[in-house]
This record gives C-alpha cells, sequence and structure tokens, in this order.
C-alpha cells in the first residue's frame, strides 16, 4: 500500500512540475493578444461575368464606372448592403477613388489577388482644327490618361479615365486587359476561438487536482500513533 501511494504521488508530482510548462506557452500568444495590432486590410474583388459598379454615394443612380471584372476594391467599411471603398491608389498617372459597392456584387477574398487594381493607360487624342490656306497647322494631340472602368449610357460605352488631374468620360470601350487567376471559393477561412483560453485552463485544473490528490493522500495515509502501553 505505501508503495502504491509513493508512486501515486511522484505522477502528482511530475502533472505539477509539468503545468507550468502549458501556462509559459500560452503566455505569449495571450501577450500577443493584449498588443495592440493595425488592423488586417480586406479585400474584395469582382468575378469573371459579373458586374460592379463603383459609385459616388450608396446609391445605383451615382455610378462613376465598373471595376474591370477579377481586380479588388479595399474595404474602407459597410453601409447597410453596401461597402465603402477604395479603388486603385496614388501611382504614376493613377489616383485612388474612393465610393461605395454593392456587397451583392463582389467576393470577398481572405488575401489580396496577384494584381490589386489594373493598371492600363490608354492614350486620348484631340484633333485640332485645320487653318485656313496654307498656315501650318497644330495637329492632333496626344495624352496619356489613366483608364479606370467601363461605362454605358444609352447604347453607347464609355471609358472613366484621368487626364491632367481632371476624371471624365471618353467615347471608347476597354474590352481587352489581363484577368487576374481567381482563388477557389470559400475565400474566407473560419477563424479559430478559445484555442489559447483552454489550453490555459486545463493547465490550471490538472494543477489543482494534481495539489488535491496529494493533500488528500497525504492526510489519509498517516496511521494513528500506538498508545503507550502502561508501566508495569
Amino acid at each position: 500500500m505505501k508503495v502504491l501511494k509513493a508512486a501515486i504521488c511522484l505522477v502528482l508530482t511530475a502533472l505539477i512540475l509539468i503545468s507550468p510548462c502549458f501556462s509559459a506557452a500560452t503566455a505569449p500568444a495571450l501577450a500577443g493578444a493584449d498588443a495592440p495590432s493595425a488592423p488586417a486590410k480586406k479585400y474584395a474583388y469582382v468575378d469573371l461575368g459579373c458586374n460592379a459598379y463603383l459609385c459616388g454615394e450608396p446609391n445605383e443612380s451615382a455610378a462613376l464606372f465598373l471595376i474591370p471584372q477579377t481586380y479588388c476594391v479595399e474595404i474602407l467599411g459597410e453601409q447597410k448592403e453596401w461597402y465603402r471603398v477604395r479603388y486603385a491608389e496614388d501611382n504614376g498617372i493613377y489616383r485612388a477613388v474612393e465610393g461605395f459597392c454593392l456587397k451583392a456584387d463582389l467576393i470577398e477574398c481572405d488575401a489580396p489577388l496577384e494584381n490589386l487594381y489594373l493598371h492600363m493607360p490608354v492614350k486620348v487624342i484631340y484633333k485640332t482644327e485645320k487653318p485656313p490656306a496654307s498656315l501650318p497647322e497644330l495637329g492632333d494631340i496626344e495624352l496619356t490618361a489613366a483608364y479606370y472602368g467601363a461605362y454605358r449610357i444609352g447604347k453607347t460605352d464609355c471609358s472613366y479615365v484621368l487626364c491632367n488631374d481632371k476624371f471624365a468620360y471618353i467615347p471608347e470601350a476597354v474590352t481587352d486587359y489581363p484577368l487576374n487567376t481567381l482563388p477557389e471559393r470559400p475565400t474566407i477561412a473560419p477563424a479559430k476561438k478559445g484555442g489559447t483560453s483552454a489550453a490555459l485552463i486545463a493547465a490550471i485544473v490538472v494543477t489543482f487536482a494534481a495539489a488535491a490528490a496529494i493533500t488528500v493522500l497525504y492526510f489519509t495515509g498517516k496511521r494513528p500513533p500506538k498508545p503507550t502501553p502502561p508501566a508495569q
């Protein structure tokens, strides 16, 4: 009986010694959870064959242009059935544009695609009037504009562009542009919850159970002292 109790005590003592390791392993994760960090950026893309307008206001009548298919917007916030988004960035002839897109027209992704935004400069040609007689003429003026997306009004296809720091439309449609490789769905991975807390709670429970068991064994293992025999 003494040997069995001694073995149990040794096992429980080992559990007490090991339990701080569980706490130490979970401590960095808990410390990291408390440390402030910048929120991760969120993106959504336009699927092939779908139309997603960027609107100046959360209203379909305020549409500016169609986000090119397979390209992304950065999600800045939400407003009922709308995302507040940013398209493009301040880079070269491009400038970032903020607006709203319907949630139903976009697919959220847990990582940005290879090419976030379509970068495709287009040529804009202004034709000048010829002067009378044989006077020298100015000729056509060619400018480079930043293409953002298509827009249809009636039966006319237009393009929303930025040229000379001014946003406007030109009566041309860009239909041939490179496409991104789209991720397999679903793109949003479910968040894991409670892993660290569960490990910490388990370590605490093991420690207290082991300590309680040793205490019980210690007191129950004591035998009452033998009575002193009467003097002869």
